[in-house]
């Protein structure tokens, strides 16, 4: 199950546990205390995309490793976890998170990665004290859904946004800090260390000392993670190489050029030429200056070890304090025989640090209890009421309010596809362009019923035109447009009202029908799982079919489907009300090719639009790309700075 599923339990048991502390704390009673955490209402986790995307590698990185047969592109499943608070009666988003799962069908050095590639929120969370314990929980939840999906490692890159700079939501409250760079990291460290309190992660390190520090490992034992700061660094570091080099060339060279010869003979070869002369292979020019960049930031790149079952044992180490805390945990538990309400906590914090053994090789006391766990165990309800659940139930008895069941999706078989939430970019794209806010909590409640409006219609046009007159929204009916006017439109009742001010217009307004949207495009969430096998099916059909008339020449082709869709294509070309316009047809053939594009590789592809939009993509890509290198420049001259100064002392 997605990792919404484990995750209720224990942000109801830390919400509640946060109550008790609060008199202590405060000095006030246990039941003001309970009526200050109760200011907020439900809080809702989940996952709205699930697509697989691959990450290109850049030319100068393969060109450099194309005698170790470094791979072209690496995939990966993008996910995006949105989380909601019902506040005032409306739901809030509050927290997005974007991860990026390499799994095992990745060459190395990506196989079995997970990359937690962006999160943001915003402070509008009732109460604010409990924001840390629930994005905490959902890191911690997350990861420990990738351990026992087989992840092996965890990379995450603590770098805090610019000053300016969006990452997720747009226009965020002006009172809202943005944490340092120590700060940040510290926080990441604070649920790593729960986790390893748990037993989902073992050893806690960094990129420096895990592959800089190694001289038999170069740059393509490197993780290669799209937005981090190792690609695009490297891409630099191996440019200005090419230009020393281009630079130097016949500059240096032995008596008759001999000697320059003999020396370029040797660099060229590979590293089998150097074992032959009984000299060691001389250490990788990018990893050295790499490693020399990102030493005095190191604690920024972390990497986290997996417990996942094929683990080595010698990441799985832990801090001494780590594992006595274990061990304590786990006769507490036996202690208590899980009757007690501090149990639930005790569990969640010590029952999986008993599947892993400690350092000196021993397996934790509290065997008995993680085995007999994984039959029952227990969570809170909404009230915090303990119940006492089986390790299936919330693959098979997750219910909603009403008593209907919630159909789990498994996200790695079926995809979830949203073309304006599948990528950070383009979400922050539709909110500029819409006007989604959160500065406040009136704009960010109306930004969250837009962006739930969008998730249920996906079909519909992202940007909706607005009446040139009154300024209404034209979502539905027809939308009266001037083919000679930029952007006039008008409504129905301003069309046929004759004292409509029309302005500058003088010109005959064209009808075009605007559909409400629908969830033609939604991914068939309330489809068996039969129906939805067979849409996967239709899709991946229609795909074939497309990619063969755009191609065919015949006019009596064997195919009985090919003439109808070239009618459809040809009909694409020369609409005028297009898919933004709402024309259903459009949006078929527009959602078709876009699946085509995202995979196609082919210069000059013949398929229609596919070059416009992956043109799109690839701007797409080139905003995220500036990001990340305003993001690598300001912290290289951040530490660059501090250590010169530390140098000038």
């Amino acid at each position: 199950p997605p990792p919404s599923v484990f995750t209720d339990s224990t942000i109801y048991a830390s919400y509640f546990f946060l109550a008790f502390l609060l008199p202590r704390s405060q000095n006030i009673p246990l039941e003001d205390a309970m009526k200050q955490m109760s200011l907020g209402g439900p809080i809702t986790i989940r996952q709205v995309t699930s697509t697989d995307r691959k990450v290109e590698v850049r030319e100068g990185m393969l060109k450099r490793y194309k005698h170790k047969n470094y791979p072209e592109e690496f995939p990966f499943r993008c996910k995006c976890i949105v989380v909601f608070q019902n506040l005032d009666g409306v739901d809030v988003i509050l927290f997005a998170l974007y991860v990026y799962e390499h799994g095992d069908n990745n060459p190395a050095p990506n196989k079995k990665t997970v990359y937690i590639s962006y999160l943001d929120s915003v402070h509008f969370m009732k109460p604010r004290k409990i924001r840390t314990f629930v994005y905490h929980e959902i890191l911690i939840c997350y990861l420990d859904y990738v351990r026992k999906k087989g992840f092996s490692t965890a990379h995450i890159w603590a770098c805090p946004p610019l000053k300016g700079d969006d990452y997720i939501f747009y226009a965020k409250p002006e009172d809202q800090k943005t944490p340092k760079d120590t700060r940040l990291r510290m926080w990441y460290i604070d649920m790593l260390v729960e986790c390893q309190k748990r037993g989902i992660c073992g050893k806690v390190t960094n990129m420096h000392d895990q592959y800089f520090t190694r001289e038999q490992l170069d740059a393509s034992d490197v993780p290669y993670l799209e937005g981090d700061y190792f690609p695009g660094e490297a891409e630099n570091i191996i440019a200005e190489l090419d230009k020393a080099k281009g630079k130097g060339k016949g500059k240096k060279g032995g008596v008759n050029g001999k000697k320059s010869k003999k020396k370029r003979k040797k660099k060229d070869d590979d590293d089998e030429d150097w074992a032959e002369d009984d000299e060691p292979a001389p250490k990788d020019e990018v990893m050295v200056k790499l490693g020399e960049l990102i030493s005095p930031m190191k604690e920024s790149f972390i990497v986290a070890f997996l417990n996942c079952d094929d683990q080595s044992e010698e990441n799985k180490e832990v801090p001494k304090a780590i594992v006595e805390y274990r061990k304590k945990a786990a006769h507490e538990a036996v202690d208590n025989d899980g009757t007690t309400d501090g149990s639930t906590t005790k569990d969640n914090n010590g029952t999986d640090g008993n599947e892993t053994k400690d350092n000196d090789g021993t397996d934790g006391s509290g065997g008995d209890v993680a085995a007999s766990s994984s039959d029952t165990r227990k969570k809170r309800d909404a009230d915090g009421n303990i119940r006492v659940v089986s390790a299936d139930s919330s693959k098979s008895s997750a219910v909603e309010a009403d008593g209907s069941q919630i159909k789990i999706i498994n996200d790695d078989e079926e995809e979830m596809d949203c073309e304006f939430l599948n990528d950070r970019q383009a979400f922050l794209n539709l909110c500029r362009g819409n006007h989604y806010q959160f500065d406040e909590l009136r704009r960010a409640k109306h930004t969250s019923m837009m962006v739930l409006w969008h998730l249920h219609n996906r079909g519909a046009p992202k940007f909706v035109q607005s009446c040139g007159s009154c300024g209404k929204e034209i979502l539905s009916g027809t939308r009266w447009h001037c083919p000679v006017c930029p952007d006039f439109d008008l409504c129905t009742d301003c069309y046929r009202n004759p004292h409509t001010n029309r302005g500058a217009c003088t010109h005959k307004m064209e009808a075009i029908s605007v559909e409400g949207g629908g969830s033609d495009e939604s991914g068939g969430s309330g489809l068996t799982e039969a129906q939805r096998r067979e849409r996967q099916r239709n899709i991946q059909l229609h795909i074939q079919l497309i990619e063969h008339a755009s191609q065919c020449n015949s006019r009596n082709c064997g195919s009985q489907n090919c003439a109808k869709m070239k009618a459809y294509l040809k009909h694409s070309l020369s609409c005028q009300i297009k898919a933004s316009g709402g024309c259903k047809i459009c949006k078929r053939i527009w959602t078709l090719l876009r699946f085509h594009a995202q995979n196609c590789k082919v210069r000059d592809c013949p398929m229609p639009q596919c070059n416009g939009i992956r043109e799109r993509i690839r701007q797409l890509k080139k905003q995220q790309q500036a990001m990340d290198d305003r993001r690598r420049q300001e912290m290289n001259r951040h530490f660059m700075a501090a250590r010169a100064a530390q140098l000038g002392r």
